[in-house]
């Protein structure tokens, strides 16, 4: 099979063509006990002071077009949205396009899509897009999609999903193959059609269709999935997850690329460093390395303890610390691994936990000295931000102090809060937004908000939270 070179340095260099429609899609839903919204903050003018147009398409599951509306920033720098519509039982997806008259250079929206069930709350950031003409006519386009991360957490009471969408043009009927991956080390393998796609459809698969024993294969522990298939016209991500069968819990995350079919590309560093979000706060705090991953033997090493992964060996490592250490020891390191992170918020009840993915940082990538996030300021959830320095490949912050702009949804006045380098240690264990900005907090029953932290040390990642008062909780990386 000839792999797919991702190419890491294009993603650095912002290497998208051109790139006046910037733009992504969500899965959808609506019920008595499912609401969908989405949230986003102008950043396009904010970050290149260019104005866009945002254009909202809705479309059922069979990627027919049920309302299309445009949206503006008329009352602050945010967006808080769902489409209104009669219907009381809906299902599929909801597009979002910025529009310029002007290099974006980015094609993929920094959008966030928010899921409230019955008893939980979850988070994802935009995961998918369709292609603009110019760059399917120029070949920047990826539609075989070889993807994992998700995991699977099947037994009785809960099972694993992944939804995806397809672009803009019919896909034919297809051969997918999906992959299973238990914690013993074992992989088994089934085939089956998926028929005709329209465009715009949304689809969804649950693997216990399709593999009869996974509940048996699994054990009772966290297995991973991986799918081979194909969109016309649309980017292959997709959002994955795990809901309760009832119906009261639902959590997601993006799909990876499954770089042991993927070509990943190598870099010289020996050594990768992930920064995990350990904290006082949560529990049941792991890690793994998704073990769809490139060929190889890799150590990984926390707070001095070490272990060995090999891929298609799905490890677990209980965290000590912040910092997970990734180290190649049978040839090259490979410039992308998708490492998954799961907790719990402190004595939570509930069944799923709070997920999330994220590559692993190494030499090449070049500082970031702005990040934003969204974080809740309303009544209904509290949001922690959890700021960590890559001190490993970026050296000491030293003096340089960090700036947190609020942005809101209600004005366009901007509050700046300036914070040094002795207030790392409470932001490396999470700071909750309501104490950073207690005079704006809890005046809505629930605002999603946007944070911009900007800094001259390029080593700062970040990661909230939306945590609902029954325990259910869901983590996202920054922009």
């Amino acid at each position: 099979m000839d792999k797919i070179n991702i190419s890491q340095k294009d993603n650095y260099n912002k290497n998208f063509g051109i790139s006046f429609r910037s733009s992504t899609i969500f899965y959808f839903k609506k019920d008595k006990n499912f609401k969908t919204f989405v949230n986003f903050m102008d950043y396009w003018t904010i970050k290149k002071s260019i104005k866009v147009m945002i254009i909202a398409s809705l479309r059922d599951m069979k990627g027919k077009l049920i309302l299309r509306e445009r949206l503006s920033f008329e009352n602050g720098h945010v967006i808080n949205y769902s489409p209104k519509i009669d219907e009381e039982n809906f299902e599929g997806s909801l597009e979002l396009e910025a529009l310029a008259n002007d290099l974006l250079g980015i094609p993929f929206a920094a959008i966030l899509g928010v899921y409230e069930a019955k008893n939980s709350v979850t988070m994802v950031h935009g995961y998918t897009r369709n292609y603009s003409v110019y760059e399917i006519e120029e070949g920047r386009t990826i539609e075989k999609g070889e993807e994992a991360g998700l995991v699977c957490r099947d037994n009785h009471e809960v099972r694993s999903f992944l939804i995806g969408h397809n672009g803009i043009s019919k896909k034919e009927k297809q051969e997918v193959v999906m992959w299973l991956s238990n914690n013993e080390g074992e992989t088994i393998k089934t085939s089956f059609e998926l028929k005709e796609l329209n465009p715009y459809e949304t689809f969804k698969i649950y693997p216990r269709n399709h593999f009869p024993d996974l509940v048996s294969f699994l054990n009772g522990k966290e297995g991973n999935c991986a799918i081979s298939y194909r969109l016309k016209g649309g980017f292959t991500r997709m959002v994955v997850g795990n809901e309760t069968i009832e119906g009261d819990e639902f959590q997601v995350m993006h799909s990876n690329f499954n770089y042991n079919r993927h070509d990943p590309g190598f870099v010289d560093d020996t050594v990768g460093f992930f920064s995990f979000p350990y904290t006082k706060h949560h529990e049941r705090q792991i890690t793994h390395i998704d073990p769809f991953c490139s060929e190889g033997k890799y150590e990984i090493t926390n707070e001095g303890s070490k272990s060995i992964f090999e891929s298609s060996h799905r490890k677990d490592i209980e965290m000590k610390s912040e910092v997970l250490k990734v180290k190649r020891i049978d040839g090259k390191m490979p410039a992308r691994l998708n490492i998954i992170l799961s907790a719990f918020l402190k004595d939570s009840k509930c069944k799923l936990p709070m997920e999330s993915a994220r590559g692993f940082y190494h030499k090449s990538r070049p500082p970031k000295h702005r990040l934003w996030m969204a974080i809740s300021l309303g009544k209904k959830y509290r949001s922690k931000i959890i700021l960590h320095s890559i001190r490993d490949i970026y050296g000491e912050v030293g003096n340089n102090d960090f700036e947190i702009l609020l942005y809101r949804e209600s004005t366009f006045d901007v509050v700046s809060k300036k914070f040094s380098t002795k207030n790392l240690k409470d932001f490396e264990e999470g700071v909750y937004a309501d104490e950073i900005f207690p005079e704006m907090a809890n005046k809505k029953e629930n605002e999603i908000a946007q944070l911009w932290l900007q800094s001259s040390y390029g080593g700062f990642q970040a990661f909230t939270t939306l945590e609902a008062k029954n325990g259910s909780a869901s983590i996202e990386h920054n922009y």
